[in-house]
């Protein structure tokens, strides 16, 4: 604290003459004759020398203390010699040590305990002072003073009597020091009421404990008494004078340093010390809408935002009873800098002063009253919830409050919502939390039958989050007023606002087992997600939570029959986030129950993501949990890597993090090892400070892992991260991205994406979405009837094999789930019913027409409508105590306002008969006309000050940001003719379409005065002064301006809506005044922007002081303006089809006939505007496209008006390898030419691709631009490290050669005028197709090939190929193999491993030649042999011999197969799982789809992208060698013959990273 600690003299205590706001006669006061004034302003500190200030304090403390001597009374000064008091040496003057006792006083013990005489009374003058403002001179502030006298009294060994006289309120609001204090009679009044009565306090050894107060006292009376009380307290320690504790004050338990200086020859001591209010073991705070920020607790307090200290001074006078406290002041600083700016804090000081001025006889004894005991001195906070802080409503029947309140939003949003409807709504709020319930009820049955006021009283009420309110909600949702929609939208919102108690939390288990939730299976999962998540709220802030808040979900778990209970049961257990859910979660994980192993892969992600809030107060146990699942590798690899995201989101230290990586290094999957990879690294190169002990431990463990694991394609899980930090406002975010692939899928079966922001020291997760599909692919692949015969053959078969298990079905399912602010509010999933319902109206024409002819008549009904919703976007507030007894909140306030207003009409010239078709859209003609407004209004408020229900005064921050887009156009469309029209009427008066507006002020209000609200522009507006005018004013009179320019300067109550800002542009008349807008006109508008701060001056730094306003503004040119745009193709000889005149249509000819390329016209569009009835033309369009010649052509000329500047555009392809395009522009299209041209070939004998860029004509200026930037490129390149190399190559061209050199990778080649750069080994992060089909694509016979053939080539390159050929094997993976195939002995090559098994192949060595195999394909319903006989490849179909005459064969008896000679047999039967099988007697190739993925076995491998683990045996085990894996596919039969050597064979990985020996 700068200025705390500026203060601090030499010898490390507070100096009274360094502190400013003192006077210069009287170190501890204010007010004096000498000082302010009688207003008792703090004087401005006089630039004196510092011998001086010095001189003149210790004189003044003298005197002092002599006045305070005699205030002290006879006896005093006769027990000690009657010695006058003398002024104190400051350390470091010279002066004596104050710890030496003296001549005098060596031998005489003193008692330095605190204390009362029983027979006097102590009459205190007392004063305590709050200023809020920021620090520099000249600004506006706000604060209050108390003034009064105090009475302590001893009327037993333990207890004392105090009372408040006299008390007398002042307000501040004003530019501060010039300003004066108000007095606040009616708010002196109210205050005085509480204080008529004594209150009783224990005061032993210098603490106070045990106060009482009168009962029924207002809590903010109990307090003010408090922060007197503070300052009575002293502990002392006998032996020691610098000693530190935890000290209990106002604020909480804080640190405390003690400073005792002991003046025993004048009989005196003075105590200074210091509090932390940082650094509290029981710090008094109150923290609303806060719960969902979850704090750090390893970060320092020193990287807050919030820092506060306290000083506090006392001076002692030895007496007979002990140590008398004379004289006491305390200082306390609040600094707040939001953003960490070193020069944009704001600051709170609050100052008390304590000082006896005279005693008395004690004749007090305990009053016979009620009285009710209020702990020790930590402030008391009430039980209902404060005020915002922002407005301060005094009313006794809230019920009319609120009606008159919708009565006022009603009339605000007629036609569209005024600018004052979101702070109106704010009201509305604050009037439902004031309500009882019996108000609520009333309110209801007068509104619940009007639409507009049943709307808003809905959500205030659902947003007020008292317990009446959402006991009221309870009633009426079970009563079953409200209609789904609404309770769908209230509910939620009601739990996640409701202030939490045990009461509350018993109302709302009622409600989610209630029959009005239960009966809805949407509403009820919303509400079991929002009682885990009130749950949470509740358990952050209270210190026990009982086992009986959570028996609901608890219940819910254990009932649980079906697996929707049970996700829903984990994802409530999820948001309550408690360490006693975890028995129960562990029922539903692998390896912690037996009854878990056979649950679905759902419910296992689910219960793991359940453990993510419980681990942020067990930690340890949930990462215990969470690594044996992630090292369970017979768990699906989603769950597996679901599990590795919450573990690193428990933060774990490097052992664990390591151990981690050390399994994964040595046995795991590919996707899980990929996944693990890219999320370590995103860690490690994070640069979050809550995250660095994660990072460093992530940076370190990486190094075991493969780093050619990051080289991986997309084929694999990823972690894609990203993220912004500032280490000056020390603010950021992270976005992650998880994308988990399956085995089974060759697309991402799971993504989550999630965005978490960081503030000082303090994080949260904003949004986190997450989609999981499962089995989707088996309900969109085409899949006919299975065969029961062919069925049970196969699985005849597969009990041969030894070991063999089926691979289980996926349930289908697609899922997905929302999360704010770590709270899961929303989640859905759709089943295999609904899915293949759904693919009806896509698929089967009956459905699709019908689903068609319901839009049409949705379509031609129309709309129109008027939709209000307010959205409380946020109430962050943060409260804390201060010394003299009265709260100070730093709050957040946000509220939006949503409208929009639509009438849409359409129609359709098509009668919906029966005999219906889709083809008659052809034919029709279209009409839509729409009128839409959409508007916004955000209202945004930061608070800083005092906050009580009888008076406020701070600075308040107001931020307006409004937003608006009217929409109306007409729209026709003719199928037939195949034209459009589309014509829009633009806005007919100057409107605002954005604006932001911001003001910061100074605010004084108290309750009994709510129309005389104080409110300052913080900045005060400087006039400029005119010396003609202006006279020499004497000091009076100035004094009466400057109150008089003050009182001018508050505003009304009529006004605190508006907060001084500007009104609603749509409301006003005036024309938006901007001192440099920059404009821009284009189509008949005039649209500007204009940003006009109100400087201020340079003392203030704080770029938020300063009034600003942002808007951007459309205006049109005439009164009457429109937009119309027109369409049509296929022009031929029609001239009228556009509307045109004959001229206008003469004219549109000579500017297409001009560029001779264009002959026929294919489309033409015309824009133009309509100003006052007369045709404006904008510009033309008119696109040729001949596709269909050998040369495919398309091209455009733009021409604007009657301009003759033109654009031209061409692109044609020339053949199936180039193309090429140029644009000119300029006179006809004549100055200026940039071209284009594409190649496809090879490059170093690799399929390359290559584009060149020429630009013979450009103006210039760009000539000039392009050689600046080349002159920075060979730079660039040498950082990047690329190599180049000079060559002269063509001065206007630049080209560039992209050259796959393997599916993964590819070769850069940069030619620029005068360089060359080259970037080898550039990797890709997913697979390309290209390098496979060079030559198919070279032997196109039509340019359009070269992009028709591309996506089959794309999803040809997704399939799966299988070789053998003679004893080479290539399975669907890419691993390569050698094996000899024993005699006679049937190998299962691939097969459906699933349940529906709908194919197998099997193989063995030929009988004529150990060089050649024979096939045996199980499918369908067929049985299919491919087998040499003397060298032609036969074919036996169901054991009857096809001849080759035969060929093609085609079968449709369920599944389509169809077998085909080509040099050799290509069988063909898709749905089946087999896209392809080529058999030549040599070689067997077999292709399977990308919807196979995963469930394949056999020698050709799973397909899954699991190469390492490729040798799977039947059983699932790993084989050895390759030996091992091939036999054990072998079909045991009695002519099978084993091998009888096992050579060993070397393997190779292609698939990856390139070809590798493993």
């Amino acid at each position: 604290m700068r200025r705390v600690i500026s203060s601090w003299g030499p010898s490390g205590r507070l100096s009274p003459a360094s502190k400013p706001w003192r006077s210069s006669a009287l170190p501890w006061g204010w007010g004096n004759d000498s000082g302010g004034g009688s207003s008792g302003v703090p004087p401005h500190p006089q630039r004196t020398s510092r011998a001086a200030k010095k001189a003149k304090l210790m004189q003044s403390f003298a005197d002092r203390l002599a006045a305070l001597e005699a205030a002290a009374g006879p006896a005093a000064a006769k027990s000690h010699g009657d010695k006058p008091f003398q002024a104190a040496p400051v350390p470091g003057d010279g002066g004596e040590d104050p710890r030496n006792d003296g001549n005098d006083a060596g031998s005489q013990k003193y008692d330095l305990e605190a204390g009362f005489s029983n027979a006097k009374t102590y009459v205190y003058h007392y004063q305590g002072f709050i200023l809020n403002g920021l620090p520099e001179k000249g600004l506006a502030k706000s604060g209050l003073k108390l003034t009064c006298k105090v009475e302590i009294s001893r009327v037993s060994q333990e207890f004392h009597l105090i009372k408040v006289l006299s008390p007398q309120l002042e307000e501040y609001n004003g530019i501060w020091p010039r300003d004066p204090f108000t007095n606040a009679h009616k708010l002196t009044q109210q205050i005085g009421l509480c204080f008529t009565q004594p209150f009783k306090f224990h005061y032993i050894r210098g603490h106070v404990e045990n106060i009482h107060a009168p009962k029924d006292i207002p809590v903010l009376c109990v307090n003010i008494m408090k922060g007197i009380l503070n300052l009575l307290p002293i502990t002392m320690k006998e032996s020691e004078r610098t000693y530190e504790l935890q000290e209990a004050g106002v604020e909480g338990t804080c640190h405390t340093r003690y400073i005792i200086q002991d003046d025993r020859k004048n009989n005196r001591a003075i105590v200074s010390r210091t509090k932390d209010l940082n650094n509290c073991v029981e710090k008094v705070v109150k923290n609303i809408g806060m719960a969902y920020i979850r704090p750090c607790p390893q970060c320092s307090v020193k990287a807050g935002n919030t820092r506060g200290t306290a000083v506090l001074t006392h001076i002692l006078k030895y007496t007979d009873t002990g140590a008398l406290i004379i004289h006491a002041e305390s200082e306390q600083v609040y600094e707040i800098s939001p953003f960490n700016e070193p020069s944009g804090t704001a600051t709170i000081e609050a100052r008390q002063n304590l000082t006896l001025i005279e005693t008395k006889s004690n004749q007090e004894t305990i009053p016979d009253i009620q009285l009710q005991n209020h702990g020790n001195l930590h402030y008391q906070f009430p039980e209902d919830l404060p005020q915002m802080a922002f407005h301060l409503i005094k009313t006794k029947n809230p019920e009319a409050g609120i009606l008159e309140t919708l009565q006022q939003l009603t009339q605000q949003s007629q036609l569209q919502i005024h600018a004052k409807m979101p702070v109106t709504f704010l009201e509305l709020i604050e009037l439902s939390r004031l309500a009882t319930r019996e108000n609520l009820e009333s309110v209801w049955k007068q509104s619940s039958d009007r639409q507009h006021y049943r709307y808003l009283l809905l959500s205030a009420i659902a947003t007020a989050g008292t317990t009446n309110t959402f006991m009221f909600l309870k009633q009426i949702i079970q009563n079953e007023d409200l209609s789904f929609l609404e309770s769908t939208l209230t509910l939620p919102l009601a739990f996640h606002l409701t202030k939490t108690d045990s009461h509350t939390l018993k109302v709302a288990a009622d409600l989610i087992t209630s029959h009005g939730v239960q009966k809805s299976l949407a509403l009820r999962n919303l509400a079991y997600l929002a009682y885990g998540s009130m749950i949470c709220r509740h358990c952050s802030v209270s210190s026990s939570c009982s086992s009986g808040i959570l028996k609901p979900l608890h219940d819910l778990t254990t009932n649980a029959t079906t697996e929707d209970e049970i996700v829903l049961a984990l994802k409530a257990i999820g948001n309550a986030g408690e360490p006693a859910s975890i028995k129960y979660i562990k029922k539903f994980l692998p390896g912690f129950s037996p009854t878990a192993n056979a649950l679905p892969e759902r419910i296992y992600i689910n219960a793991v993501l359940a453990l993510r809030k419980i681990a942020r107060k067990q930690a340890a146990e949930v990462q215990g949990i969470i690594l044996q699942i992630f090292m369970d590798q017979s768990l699906p690899p989603n769950v597996r890597m679901v599990a590795c995201v919450v573990f690193f989101e428990t933060k774990p230290a490097l052992p664990l993090v390591t151990a981690m990586t050390n399994f994964v290094q040595k046995k795991n999957s590919l996707q899980v090892a990929s996944f693990v990879y890219s999320h370590m690294k995103a860690l490690a190169l994070g640069k979050i400070p809550q995250l660095n002990h994660l990072s460093t431990a992530c940076r370190i463990a990486i190094r075991l892992l493969n780093p050619r694991l990051d080289e991986l394609s997309y084929r694999y899980s990823k972690v894609i991260h990203t993220e912004s930090y500032s280490s000056v406002y020390r603010a950021g975010a992270i976005g992650r991205l998880y994308l988990m692939n399956s085995p089974r899928s060759v697309f991402p079966s799971g993504i989550i994406a999630k965005m978490r922001g960081y503030y000082a020291t303090s994080a949260m997760d904003i949004v986190e979405v997450a989609f999981w599909s499962q089995g989707l692919m088996d309900i969109l692949k085409k899949q006919k009837t299975s065969f029961d015969s062919t069925h049970k053959t196969m699985k005849k078969l597969g009990k041969l094999v030894q070991g063999w298990k089926e691979l289980p079905l996926e349930k289908p399912v697609v899922s997905a789930y929302l999360k704010l602010f770590s709270h899961e509010i929303a989640f859905g999933s759709v089943d295999k019913e609904l899915i293949q319902k759904m693919m009806k109206y896509v698929t089967e024409p009956e459905e699709k027409e019908k689903l068609v002819k319901q839009i049409i008549t949705l379509f031609q009904k129309g709309l129109e409508g008027k939709w209000i919703q307010p959205v409380l976007v946020g109430e962050l507030r943060h409260i804390v105590p201060t010394c003299v007894g009265v709260p100070v909140e730093m709050g957040l306030y946000s509220i939006s306002m949503v409208h929009a207003m639509a009438t849409v009409n359409g129609q359709i010239s098509l009668p919906l008969t029966g005999d219906f078709r889709l083809k008659q859209l052809l034919k029709a003609k279209v009409q839509l006309s729409a009128n839409v407004n959409t508007s916004i209004y955000t209202d945004l408020m930061a608070v800083m000050g005092i906050n009580t229900p009888y008076f406020q005064t701070g600075l308040e921050f107001h931020a307006k940001f409004h937003a608006s887009m009217p929409v109306k156009f007409d729209a026709k469309i003719d199928m037939n003719k195949e034209s459009f029209k589309f014509e829009a009427t633009p806005v007919q008066q100057e409107t605002e379409l954005l604006g932001v507006r911001t003001k910061l002020y100074a605010v004084s209000r108290n309750v009994d005065e709510p129309d005389s609200v104080k409110r300052t522009p913080v900045v005060p507006e400087v006039a400029e002064l005119d010396d003609a005018d202006q006279q020499l004013k004497s000091s009076e009179r100035s004094y009466r301006d400057n109150a008089k320019k003050q009182r001018m300067s508050y505003e009304t109550g009529s006004q605190r809506q508006g907060y001084g800002l500007k009104k609603d542009p749509h409301q006003r008349k005036e024309k938006i005044s901007c001192p440099n807008p920059f404009c821009i006109k284009i189509l008949g508008m005039t649209i500007c922007t204009c940003v006009t701060p109100k400087l201020c001056n340079a003392a203030c730094l704080h770029k938020f002081a300063q009034e600003c306003e942002i808007n951007l503004t459309v205006k049109p040119e005439a009164a009457r303006t429109k937009i119309q745009l027109e369409i049509k193709s296929n022009l031929g000889s029609e001239t009228t089809e556009l509307g045109h005149s004959e001229e206008e249509y003469e004219a549109l000819q000579a500017k297409v006939k001009k560029p001779k390329f264009l002959k026929p016209q294919k489309l033409v569009a015309v824009l133009r505007t309509i100003q006052n009835d007369k045709k404006v033309t904008r510009f033309h369009l008119v696109v040729r496209a001949d596709l269909h010649s050998s040369i495919p052509t398309v091209e455009a000329v733009v021409s604007e008006g009657s301009n003759r500047m033109k654009f031209c555009a061409h692109f044609s392809i020339r053949d199936s390898q180039k193309a090429e395009g140029y644009l000119t522009w300029g006179q006809e299209c004549r100055d200026y030419k940039i071209a284009a041209r594409f190649a496809y070939g090879h490059y170093a004998g690799y399929p390359a691709l290559e584009l060149k860029v020429l630009w013979p004509q450009i103006p210039t200026s760009t000539k000039a631009a392009i050689r600046r930037l080349f002159t920075l490129i060979p730079g660039i390149v040498y950082v990047l490290g690329l190599p180049q190399r000079k060559q002269k190559n063509p001065s206007q061209e630049a080209s560039v050669v992209v050259a796959l050199t393997s599916p993964r990778s590819c070769y850069l080649v940069f030619k620029l005028p005068d360089i060359t750069i080259y970037a080898p080994d550039i990797m890709l992060p997913f697979s390309l197709p290209v390098s496979q089909h060079t030559e198919v694509l070279a032997m196109q016979p039509h340019p359009w090939s070269l992009f028709s053939d591309v996506p089959s080539l794309v999803l040809e390159n997704l399939k799966a190929h299988c070789s053998v050929s003679q004893d080479s094997f290539t399975t669907f993976n890419g691993v390569r193999f050698n094996y000899g195939m024993p005699a006679g002995c049937y190998h299962i090559l691939a097969q459906d491993c699933t349940s529906g098994l709908k194919f197998l192949v099997m193989a063995k060595k030929a009988d004529e030649s150990n060089q050649q195999i024979t096939i045996h394909i199980k499918l369908a319903n067929h049985e299919i042999d491919m087998y040499p006989s003397n060298g032609l490849v036969k074919l036996r179909l169901n054991g009857v011999q096809k001849l080759s005459e035969n060929l093609p064969y085609s079968s449709n008896s369920g599944v389509h197969i169809r077998i085909t000679s080509e040099n050799g047999l290509l069988l063909q039967a898709p749905e089946t799982g087999v896209e392809k099988l080529y058999y030549d007697g040599h070689m067997l190739k077999i292709q399977v789809p990308f919807w196979m993925t995963g469930k394949t076995c056999g020698i050709c491998g799973r397909y899954d992208g699991e190469y390492e683990q490729e040798y799977k045996m039947p059983s699932g085990y790993v084989a050895e060698d390759t030996v091992s894996f091939a036999e054990s596919w072998i079909l045991p039969e009695d002519s099978c013959a084993r091998a009888e050597t096992r050579n060993s064979t070397v393997t190779e990985v292609c698939t990856a990273w390139s070809c590798e020996q493993i």
